[in-house]
């Protein structure tokens, strides 16, 4: 191997140390600042079309989350089949005798989501309360 040779797989060698370094670096930061999303917690609700409100109030036990869902007219639901999956809750709902499911979309302290009845669909929007 010459010296011209030599001093560009060192320059190569280098570069590449840099790069890759640089990324990992990039990498762990961004890792260290995402904090992973927790449910648990009551949420203050609107459904927006009727204007009615209540909370989702949502508690884990080991690996098992269960939420219960405040109403101004059928009390306290229980959410049956509750799924937490990243940031998206989904469950069944006994409305009245009337089966409805429920699905949430969470963002930070706020969330989006519908209750659909039958065929008739509720938006409903939220945030985390302060407890």
């Amino acid at each position: 191997m010459n010296m011209k040779s030599s001093k560009l797989s060192a320059y190569t060698l280098l570069l590449v140390y840099f790069l890759t370094s640089g990324c990992g670096s990039s990498g762990n930061d961004r890792s260290e600042q995402h904090t992973p999303f927790n449910p648990v917690g009551k949420w203050e609700y609107k459904v927006t079309t009727d204007v009615s409100y209540g909370v989702i109030d949502i508690s884990k036990q080991a690996n098992t989350y269960t939420a219960s869902m405040t109403t101004e007219v059928f009390g306290t639901l229980e959410i049956m089949n509750l799924k937490i999956k990243e940031t998206v809750l989904t469950g069944d709902l006994d409305v009245g005798g009337t089966p409805a499911k429920i699905r949430c979309e969470f963002q930070g302290d706020i969330f989006e989501g519908v209750v659909t009845a039958g065929e008739t669909t509720f938006p409903m929007e939220g945030q985390r309360a302060d407890n």
